[in-house]
């Protein structure tokens, strides 16, 4: 049985879409070329990739690394607005108390996420990681195998946008694809995950059974 666990961090353990329209605020204020978002965008915008996403808002592909960077630096002043999402908390206890290994691989920054999950007093996590290529996760994936002198079927990944299933396949690793995150469950089913959840408590049911 696999007993180690990597999650995705935001739209996946935490509801940071709260956030999503002052990030981007904050990051193309005074650039007419960029389409405004308003919250009700949000949930439109859901059913795209993220590729797709900043084609529609007259984003530049060529500029998302660099964007991604600076939204980084000024989520931290944020985190007072994020929050786990319901269920996430009780969920996560339920797999460390089975005897799971539970980490972290996020495009986030690992300081910002250390800091939330000491703010929230959550102490299950035995290990976070950031993954630099945002396009590129398999990359990640396949340096924390060989890091942990794992197989591929030796672990589970938790993630809640298309690139997240597309870099575990090419990683080779098992995914169970959230639909409470920032990709809509239409698209990510699409993409054939090992499972497609609506409720945390899902991920403790398929593991606690394999």
């Amino acid at each position: 049985m696999s007993k180690r666990i990597l999650f995705d961090f935001d739209g996946t353990l935490v509801e940071s879409e709260n956030i999503l329209v002052t990030l981007y605020d904050e990051l193309t204020e005074g650039n007419q070329q960029y389409k405004k978002v308003t919250k009700e965008d949000i949930e439109s915008l859901r059913n795209y990739s993220l590729i797709e996403k900043c084609k529609m808002l007259g984003v530049p592909v060529y500029k998302i690394p660099k964007m991604f960077v600076a939204a980084k630096k000024i989520y931290g002043k944020h985190l007072s607005s994020i929050g786990l999402k319901d269920g996430v908390g009780s969920m996560l206890y339920e797999l460390k108390n089975k005897g799971f290994m539970l980490d972290i691989l996020s495009s986030n920054d690992v300081d910002i996420i250390s800091e939330f999950v000491k703010g929230k007093n959550i102490s299950v996590f035995d290990n976070i990681y950031s993954s630099n290529n945002l396009f590129g996760k398999h990359h990640s994936i396949k340096n924390y195998l060989k890091k942990h002198d794992l197989l591929e079927k030796d672990i589970w990944y938790v993630g809640d946008e298309v690139r997240d299933i597309v870099s575990c396949k090419k990683a080779g690793v098992k995914v169970i694809a959230v639909a409470w995150g920032y990709d809509s469950e239409q698209i990510l089913a699409e993409e054939k995950p090992n499972y497609l959840i609506r409720k945390p408590h899902e991920i403790f049911d398929i593991l606690s059974n394999q």
